[in-house]
């Protein structure tokens, strides 16, 4: 009975961790890099990058909550998609002026995210340059 018992508990492990093996290499991170440019503080446009689901222009636009607290909250709407995030701009480093992270988002973006640093060029375009994934 007993080794019956230690049977049905190896098999239910086996298959709990079968379950989780997709969403662990579904979070795999994967090189992202953005660059846009803005005409203004709450709206930007796309020029290029390495994730196919945001074509060159598409706009973020951004919410800017108080000035004083240093965040910004960024939208990028794709078709059939979209995924809000946040940007710290109380970042020290000389050439990082910004981090922005965003969760999950809607349609194509749903456990889309995105983890990136902020620079900007000398010909005022701007980059993002980090990781992303899909996973919970």
């Amino acid at each position: 009975m007993r080794s019956v018992r230690i049977l049905v508990v190896v098999a239910a492990a086996i298959v709990a961790l079968s379950a989780l093996a997709p969403s662990a290499s579904a979070a795999s991170s994967k090189a992202f890099h953005l660059s846009k440019t803005c005409v203004s503080n709450v709206l930007c446009t796309v020029v290029s990058d390495t994730f196919k689901a945001i074509p060159p222009g598409t706009d973020v636009t951004y919410v800017l909550s108080d000035p004083w607290n240093g965040l910004a909250y960024p939208t990028i709407a794709v078709r059939n998609g979209s995924t809000t995030g946040v940007c710290d701009w109380n970042q020290p480093g000389p050439t990082v002026l910004a981090k922005c992270t965003f969760g999950t988002g809607t349609g194509r973006l749903t456990q889309f995210h995105l983890a990136v640093d902020v620079t900007v060029d000398a010909d005022n375009v701007w980059h993002w340059d980090g990781w992303y994934w899909f996973g919970g």
